[in-house]
C-alpha cells in the first residue's frame, strides 16, 4: 500500500476518535493525497546522458580535425616564410579546411551546450526531489551558464553536485567526479587558446603572427579533443547514477 494511503487511514482514525477537527482533517488530507500540484517529478537521465556522450564524442573528433587543420596551415605558412614554394590552391585548401572544421565545431558545440543545460536542470530537479540540495538552485543550473564570471565555475559545481547527490542513494558526498573536473578544465583551457589564436591574427599581423595563431589553434584543438573525450565518459557515468 502506498505510504500516503496508510497515513490517510491513520488520519481517518484520528477524526473518528475526535482527536482532530473536521477542518484540520481536510487540511491534512489535502496535503497527503497526491495531485498534479504536489506530485514530485524526477527524470531518468540515461537517454539524455547518452545523447551528450555521443555529441561530445563527435566534438572530440572535430578537435582532432582542428589540430590537423591548424597544424597543416601553420606548416604551409612556415614553408612560405622560409622561402619554399606554396601553391595558391594549397593555401586556399588549408583555409577552407580550417573554416569548415570551425563552422561544424560551433554548430555542434551549440547543440552540446543546450543538452548540457537541460541535463544540469533535470539533475538538479532530481536531487531537490530527494530533499537534498547542491550549492546552486535549479534556476542557477540554467542561468549559471550565461552569467559573466560565474560561468567559469557555476556549471561545473551544478553538475558536480548532481554527481555527489545522485538519486541512487549512494553516499559519495565527499568525493568528486575527477573525469568531469578534468574535462571541464580542459574545455576552458581550449577556449583560452582559441581566443589567443583570434587575438594574434588581425589585419596587420605578420606571417609570424599568422603562424603563432595557427599554433594556438592547434593547441586548442588538442585540448578540445581530450576535454570532450573526458566529458563524454563523465556524462555516461553520471547519467547512470541518476537512472530511475
Amino acid at each position: 500500500m502506498a505510504e500516503w494511503m496508510e497515513e490517510l487511514r491513520k488520519l481517518d482514525k484520528l477524526r473518528a476518535d475526535s482527536l482532530i477537527t473536521d477542518e484540520e482533517y481536510e487540511k491534512q488530507k489535502a496535503l497527503l493525497i497526491p495531485s498534479k500540484n504536489n506530485a514530485t517529478t524526477t527524470y531518468n537521465l540515461l537517454g539524455l546522458g547518452k545523447a551528450i556522450s555521443i555529441v561530445a564524442g563527435i566534438l572530440a573528433v572535430l578537435g582532432l580535425l582542428r589540430l590537423s587543420a591548424y597544424s597543416n596551415r601553420a606548416s604551409l605558412l612556415t614553408d612560405l616564410k622560409n622561402g619554399n614554394f606554396v601553391s595558391l590552391s594549397s593555401g586556399d585548401s588549408a583555409d577552407s579546411f580550417v573554416r569548415t572544421v570551425m563552422v561544424l565545431n560551433n554548430l555542434i558545440g551549440i547543440a552540446l551546450l543546450v543538452l548540457l543545460i537541460i541535463w544540469a536542470w533535470r539533475a538538479t530537479v532530481n536531487i531537490e526531489a530527494q530533499g537534498r540540495s547542491g550549492r546552486w538552485s535549479r534556476g542557477w543550473s540554467i542561468g549559471g551558464w550565461f552569467t559573466p564570471v560565474m560561468f567559469l565555475f557555476v556549471p561545473y559545481q551544478v553538475i558536480s553536485d548532481a554527481w555527489k547527490n545522485a538519486s541512487d542513494g549512494e553516499e559519495i558526498e565527499s568525493s568528486r567526479n575527477s573525469i568531469w573536473l578534468a574535462g571541464f578544465v580542459l574545455w576552458w583551457g581550449s577556449s583560452v587558446f582559441t581566443i589567443l589564436s583570434i587575438a594574434v591574427n588581425d589585419e596587420d599581423s605578420s606571417i609570424e603572427d599568422a603562424i603563432m595563431s595557427d599554433v594556438f589553434g592547434a593547441i586548442s584543438g588538442a585540448m578540445f579533443l581530450f576535454a570532450l573525450s573526458l566529458i563524454s565518459v563523465a556524462f555516461n557515468q553520471m547519467s547512470k547514477r541518476h537512472a530511475q
